[in-house]
């Protein structure tokens, strides 16, 4: 993930996972030549043939899965942010207005025990639209900066307290990732941080 700030103001977000995705679709093709060799030159060896049509298919579909690409604008001029992202075949683009965002979430994947994986999500009334779709690997707390950076664009506290993440996530109806979060950044108890989720949900 890539941020920088335009001489106008405008903060540009941008992910990309499409080098890892097109290596995997350079490998299917190479399977795929492989299959093809194989049953023209060698026809009796349909098992060398069939296990390179499966390592094509397996190439292919996990070289679509990943690849991604999607661009957000954070302009505080116009006060919207405009973003488009591309996966595999599917191409989506829209756009949000300021106070349509109710915080900046940098969120954690379920049972992310070791190196923590991150994303960022814009968290709306409806929902949530995260910046990618995919978490990545972020060892360098860079997920935590970009947030800070967007929550600054937007006129949102920088480095919001838990409380502020932990609300998002309840109303949006992800009680798990709300308890994980407490306890990820607050080091609270499974009960403790499940207790603080439940009054949340009782008195937002």
């Amino acid at each position: 993930m890539k941020v920088w700030r335009e001489a106008d103001g405008r903060v540009i977000v941008t992910h990309d996972d499409a080098g890892w995705a097109r290596l995997l679709l350079v490998g299917a093709a190479i399977f795929l030549a492989l299959a093809a060799y194989t049953f023209l030159g060698d026809p009796s060896n349909t098992e060398r043939a069939w296990g390179s049509l499966g390592a094509f298919a397996t190439c292919l579909l996990a070289g679509l899965v990943l690849f991604e690409r999607s661009r957000f604008v954070v302009d505080p001029r116009t006060r919207v942010i405009t973003w488009r992202r591309r996966r595999a075949a599917s191409r989506r683009e829209g756009s949000l207005r300021f106070d349509q965002v109710k915080a900046v979430a940098v969120q954690t994947p379920i049972g992310d025990d070791g190196t923590p994986s991150r994303r960022i999500a814009f968290m709306t009334e409806g929902g949530e639209l995260p910046i990618s779709v995919a978490y990545a690997p972020d060892p360098d707390d860079e997920c935590l900066a970009i947030a800070d950076q967007l929550r600054g664009a937007l006129g949102h506290a920088a480095g919001p307290g838990i409380a502020v993440n932990v609300r998002a996530l309840v109303a949006a109806g992800r009680t798990m990732d709300a308890i994980r979060q407490l306890r990820q950044e607050q080091g609270l108890s499974l009960e403790d941080a499940k207790r603080q989720v439940d009054e949340l949900r009782i008195r937002p």
